[in-house]
C-alpha cells in the first residue's frame, strides 16, 4: 500500500515522498468472503480525534512522535520545508515522521476533521 510521507534527511530538511506498506492477503470479513490486502502498521499507541476550522495555518513544527493523519472530512494542505506540497480530501492519509529537522507548515483549507494514529517513536 502506498501513500505519502513526510520525513527529514540527515541536513533537517523536510520532504514529502512515498511511504511504501507490505501488503498481504486477507479476508474481509468472515467465510465465506471475498478475499482483500491487508497492511499492517505495528506500534500504534493511541487515536486523536481532532477538528480545526478552515483558513488556519500552523507554522512550522515537527511531529511530536511518527503518526499517521486521516482526512475524515474537509481539506487541508501539508508543506515539507523543501517547498514540496501534498493536499489531503476525505479518506486521505498522510504519514508524518519528521520528528526533527525543520518541519512542515500544515494549513486548513476548509473546516477539518482529522484522526491522528500515533506511532511510538522508535
Amino acid at each position: 500500500m502506498k501513500f505519502p510521507r513526510i520525513y527529514s534527511d540527515e541536513q533537517g530538511e523536510t520532504h514529502i515522498g512515498v511511504c511504501d506498506r507490505p501488503e498481504h492477503d486477507a479476508p474481509f470479513g468472515p467465510p465465506p468472503t471475498p478475499m482483500g490486502l491487508m497492511t499492517d502498521i505495528e506500534g500504534v499507541s493511541s487515536l486523536v480525534m481532532f477538528s480545526v476550522p478552515g483558513g488556519i495555518e500552523v507554522p512550522a513544527h515537527n511531529a511530536p512522535q511518527p503518526y499517521i493523519c486521516i482526512v475524515l472530512s474537509g481539506e487541508g494542505e501539508v508543506t515539507a520545508s523543501d517547498g514540496s506540497t501534498v493536499r489531503l480530501g476525505p479518506g486521505g492519509l498522510l504519514y508524518c515522521d519528521d520528528v526533527s529537522g525543520k518541519g512542515h507548515v500544515t494549513r486548513s483549507i476548509t473546516d477539518l476533521s482529522l484522526a491522528f494514529i500515533n506511532r511510538a517513536n522508535s
